[in-house]
């Protein structure tokens, strides 16, 4: 019976894609489905609300609605770059999601050396991740955590791995590194809600909150420097990611300490773009108050 509703919701997710290339010849059907999904859908709206009214205390209510709307639009334009993206070639990729030349990822690579970057769900990560595919001098892969739905995870696997990004289970990150070769960079989407039980807490957004934290203990552990990658819309269509050191691998640190560190970066990132940031998942979820032995809170 489980099989059979994954089925079902897959079967949902891979018309919504094909409906969403629709949008390429029927003016107007992107506004059309802007509308459906903030209107009648009503997709997530309290959880995109209450994050941002969370995240922006100072703003309006008309300040929080023009926003969310904002990111509506965002959200459509993934569906839709995820289908036109199937048509693209490398230098297509080259050039709608471009890096700064002398970029860290691209000189970690010329001098073959091994490091980790972590982002967030900015800007359009999928296209990011694909055009990271072609990065000379190191075996390119990405870190994901699997799905409720197998089907859907087995389908995001294929996708993301279409011009070589290998893809690696979360629980497969230190087999990965024991048996590679040659040097290697594993990428992580790292602002996920964590568990309750978190180690991690960090500030974001002034709120202490629930994180993942695994692959600053696996970077000290293993001495591998962790870049953060930020992912900027330029264009309707276009984006650039910047990368910028987090930690270089010799530096004396915590775990707690590197993870804070990410946390603030992705929140300027975010200031920077407001609506081009996942707003629809329950970020808070989990968090803490108070100083000492404090208690985590379910604010889902």
């Amino acid at each position: 019976m489980k099989r059979v509703g994954q089925g079902a919701v897959y079967l949902l997710f891979r018309l919504l894609l094909v409906v969403g290339g629709m949008a390429f010849a029927v003016p107007g059907f992107r506004l059309f489905l802007v509308w459906f999904f903030e209107r009648v859908l009503r997709y997530r709206t309290k959880v995109i609300r209450s994050n941002l009214t969370l995240a922006f205390p100072e703003w309006s209510s008309t300040e929080v609605d023009k926003t969310a709307s904002l990111f509506y639009g965002h959200f459509v334009d993934l569906l839709l770059q995820h289908r036109e993206g199937k048509r693209k070639g490398k230098q297509d990729w080259l050039e709608m999601v471009r890096f700064a030349p002398g970029n860290l990822l691209e000189s970690y690579g010329a001098a073959g050396v091994s490091c980790f970057v972590v982002m967030g769900h900015t800007g359009n990560w999928e296209w990011a991740g694909l055009r990271a595919s072609w990065v000379a001098g190191l075996q390119m892969a990405t870190v994901y955590k699997p799905q409720r739905n197998k089907y859907i995870t087995e389908y995001l696997v294929k996708e993301r791995a279409r011009f070589g990004m290998q893809q690696v289970p979360m629980k497969g990150v230190m087999r990965f590194i024991r048996a590679s070769k040659t040097a290697y960079c594993l990428t992580f989407l790292a602002d996920q809600s964590g568990p309750r039980d978190s180690e991690f807490y960090p500030s974001f957004f002034g709120v202490r909150t629930s994180f993942y934290g695994g692959w600053a203990k696996i970077a000290i552990r293993t001495g591998v420097p962790v870049l953060y990658a930020g992912v900027q819309k330029t264009g309707k269509k276009t984006y650039a990611v910047v990368f910028r050191m987090l930690w270089d691998g010799k530096e004396a640190i915590l775990a707690e300490k590197l993870v804070q560190r990410y946390a603030e970066e992705l929140e300027l990132d975010i200031r920077r773009q407001p609506e081009n940031w996942l707003w629809s998942h329950r970020r808070w979820k989990w968090k803490k108050q108070g100083i000492g032995k404090e208690h985590a809170k379910n604010e889902g």
